[in-house]
């Protein structure tokens, strides 16, 4: 992960305001659902992605958009909106199925006067390997739900991490003592 790939928030009229910096990839975005369940809960209604000096994203953060879109929409009102989207994002946005779900401005939007963002640390959530390759795999699967493109493009992907996590399992059985053994 480059230096300055990073991930600003701040929230303005119970709306999360995210500004992904450099790329937005799952080296520094898996702490953002948890981020945005808690300011959901805090009374956010809405995120808003400005992606204006994001130059590149992977399908964990089209994972995270989608997440935030399913468990925040609701009677027709698009309560995650993506600005300054180039049109390779736009791209990727449409071929996942996240324009039926996200709210994309065609035009170039500024940020709102006054906005203070801050750099938080979404690189070091979760805190363990297995942690992160499960939240990798729980926004893949938010994703395969969404529609049978995407079950095509990602459950292979999410069989192997799912294989991923099963091999640890065995291995930490085998570290761990937890083998069952015939006494007598």
């Amino acid at each position: 992960m480059a230096d300055e790939d990073r991930i600003e928030v701040a929230v303005i009229d119970k709306t999360v305001y995210v500004k992904p910096v450099g790329s937005a990839t799952q080296d520094n975005c898996l702490g953002l659902p948890h981020f945005l369940t808690t300011m959901y809960r805090q009374g956010c209604l809405g995120v808003t992605f400005d992606l204006k000096d994001c130059h590149g994203i992977d399908s964990t953060f089209l994972g995270v958009i989608a997440t935030a879109a399913i468990s925040q929409g609701g009677r027709g009102r698009k309560r995650v909106v993506v600005l300054n989207a180039d049109e390779r994002v736009k791209h990727e946005l449409s071929m996942v199925g996240l324009m039926s779900v996200v709210a994309v401005k065609a035009e170039a939007v500024e940020p709102p006067e006054g906005l203070k963002l801050k750099h938080v640390d979404f690189v070091h959530f979760p805190a363990n390997e297995r942690k992160r390759i499960e939240m990798i795999r729980d926004l893949h699967q938010e994703m395969v739900k969404m529609n049978e493109k995407n079950r095509e493009l990602f459950s292979s992907f999410v069989e192997m991490l799912n294989e991923e996590l099963l091999q640890e399992d065995g291995a930490e059985d085998s570290e761990g003592g937890n083998e069952v053994r015939d006494v007598q």
